[in-house]
């Protein structure tokens, strides 16, 4: 799909229509490296070195404030240029956050309706949610806290501060879109996309005429009109809109069913965990993955304003693909502890029946 989306604007302005797909899946082999090393490596080390991996990406956030190290585009900085590449440190906060976060939830059940231990488990994101809206990036900040609502719901925050959290994330976030023009004219474009649209409605209607145009079987694959420079940069967020119109409603359904199958999986893991912090990683890396789809699905079919997010081992983004093939890896190892615990607590229990005379 990667391919199919960028080959004709590839091959114009980089001689080769395979430019992209090269670089994709490059990536994809150093995400499914990481993928097996994290899946396999003892599930001590996920916690024994989470804080290590917060402090690399705090300190790649900070790099990019330093002139000549971050790479600017449309106004965001955002990557750090590595050997040809960029790769793009709010990715990785994902990561972070998810594995320092659920550590200290997790060594703090039934502690979490204490100030004290609130005020610590919010200040644990807090200077990744500041130096990523810093950028800006404002649809990667409400994912960052959304993430960390998910994992202080599933610790057992209290309602009250739950609510008190949202408030919060709409009092700050309202200010936020008013005061940057863009924002809130994606807003306005999401209202009424026909109001503007030549400017700010653009990308939103070209991708629901491609919808429409798919139909239920597609335009057959490769032959999409959106992306010959009706959608800008289809390859990214707006690959679904290709997809719609080549593979039709068919396909469509086809890969959010296999978005849903992951979604299952991700809580059947969770439900086998072999402790509290395995339950809050699978819980919470699950609903990265199936969220961000939900998320993507929603932009570009005009339900949701748009939020610069990519469709989850579809889209073209190299960051992206690495970190969501180490939240596979991670939900991996989740499932590998968790079987060996179940069929360690089940071997006591045949023990025990066995000595009790209950049966063999």
């Amino acid at each position: 799909m990667v391919q199919s989306a960028s080959g004709p604007v590839a091959s114009e302005v980089n001689g080769d229509s395979l430019h992209y797909v090269k670089r994709q899946g490059l990536a994809v082999m150093i995400g499914l490296v990481a993928c097996i090393g994290l899946a396999t490596m003892p599930y001590s080390w996920i916690r024994r070195y989470s804080w290590w991996v917060y402090g690399g990406v705090i300190l790649a956030l900070i790099a990019l404030m330093i002139p000549g190290i971050g790479r600017q585009v449309n106004g965001s900085t955002r990557w750090i240029g590595v050997g040809g590449f960029n790769l793009q440190p709010s990715e990785f906060a994902k990561i972070a956050i998810v594995v320092c976060l659920g550590s200290f939830v997790a060594d703090n059940v039934g502690r979490l309706n204490d100030r004290n231990v609130i005020l610590k488990a919010v200040l644990v994101p807090a200077p990744i949610l500041f130096l990523v809206m810093s950028q800006p990036d404002f649809g990667t900040t409400m994912l960052l806290f959304a993430l960390t609502f998910v994992l202080l719901l599933i610790g057992g925050l209290p309602s009250k501060w739950l609510i008190a959290l949202v408030g919060l994330a709409i009092g700050a976030g309202v200010p936020l879109v008013l005061m940057a023009s863009y924002r809130l004219e994606r807003w306005i474009s999401f209202i009424d996309p026909w109001k503007d649209a030549a400017g700010s409605g653009f990308q939103v209607i070209q991708s629901m005429v491609a919808f429409q145009s798919g139909g239920v079987s597609g335009q057959g694959l490769g032959e999409s009109h959106a992306k010959h420079l009706f959608l800008p940069e289809p390859w990214t967020d707006f690959i679904g809109s290709v997809m719609a119109e080549e593979l039709g409603f068919v396909g469509i359904v086809i890969l959010i069913s296999l978005y849903c199958v992951v979604v299952w999986r991700g809580v059947e893991v969770a439900r086998r965990a072999p402790d509290m912090f395995g339950v809050l990683i699978a819980v919470t890396l699950t609903c990265l993955l199936g969220g961000q789809a939900i998320l993507n699905f929603g932009v570009v079919m005009g339900a949701l304003p748009p939020k610069g997010l990519v469709l989850p081992f579809m889209s073209y983004g190299g960051s992206a693909v690495i970190v969501h093939l180490m939240a596979v890896g991670l939900i991996l190892n989740v499932s590998a502890n968790g079987r060996v615990e179940a069929e360690r607590m089940l071997t006591s229990y045949r023990r025990a029946a066995v000595a009790e005379g209950v049966g063999a």
